[in-house]
């Protein structure tokens, strides 16, 4: 099994060129990708949550990484 380490760069929320509307905020989490000690780029996923939920308990809906080819299990994502 891959190890992996992925390190936040940035996030840019509840943004409407990335899908939020009046039901779901869908904000974009920049991220780079290391797969057992090489570095596989830059990367970003969507996150999407439902408007008017609560930001502890309700689930979030995180996307695959977009163009990572490598290793990846989104429900340790």
């Amino acid at each position: 099994m891959a190890k992996v380490k992925i390190t936040f760069q940035k996030c840019i929320q509840d943004s409407q060129e990335y899908g939020s509307n009046d039901e779901y905020m869908v904000s974009r989490v920049f991220l780079n990708i290391e797969a057992d000690g090489e570095n596989k780029g830059e990367f970003s996923a969507d996150v999407k949550q439902t408007v008017g939920g609560d930001y502890e308990t309700t689930p979030l809906e995180v996307g695959i990484p977009k163009d990572y080819k490598g290793a990846f299990r989104l429900s340790v994502f």
